[in-house]
């Protein structure tokens, strides 16, 4: 099974700069996020991440075989990624073979239902999709940002066995 994950993700250092948001500190309270920050904390969780040419987007590849693509969103300025508020996780896969209409609809809702770490939809253009977002909003500390993002990574697999199951 092919998986290709979207992930729209974004991380910062509270008062600091970028090249101090560079290493992880599960305590480091983060009050905006940069990919400095997204980087580091995604090293943590054993992904490797790549920068893409032209735009802000960061490629991930977790540690269980997941694909990602990562962007900052909610920022005062998106080319620069200052001040980013959100973290924008967007998974998408592929269609099950042989699956109607109906059966992705009951996986994405059983899914929904049973599931905290991600919400799952079909877009508009038919795309099975999984969601989730992280706030910096009041402040968040990277050791819960990792834990959020590692949720998410394992809600990921579990999509997986609803989906193609």
């Amino acid at each position: 099974m092919k998986i290709w994950m979207a992930l729209g993700l974004v991380m910062a250092a509270a008062g600091g700069t970028m090249a101090q948001a560079q290493t992880y500190d599960a305590e480091r309270t983060l009050t905006y996020f940069t990919p400095a920050a997204l980087k580091a904390t995604l090293h943590e969780l054993g992904a490797t991440t790549a920068d893409r040419d032209g735009v802000p987007n960061i490629t991930v590849e977790f540690s269980n075989g997941l694909k990602a693509d990562a962007v900052t969103l909610a920022c005062s300025d998106i080319e620069t990624s200052t001040d980013c508020l959100g973290t924008s996780i967007l998974a998408t896969f592929e269609q099950p073979e042989g699956a109607n209409a109906e059966a992705i609809f009951q996986a994405i809702n059983e899914y929904n239902y049973r599931q905290n770490f991600g919400r799952a939809y079909l877009g508009p253009d038919g795309a099975i999709t999984l969601r989730m977002y992280i706030i910096a909003d009041g402040g968040i500390t990277m050791g819960n940002y990792r834990q959020q993002i590692g949720l998410f990574e394992k809600s990921a697999e579990r999509f997986l066995q609803y989906l193609y199951n």
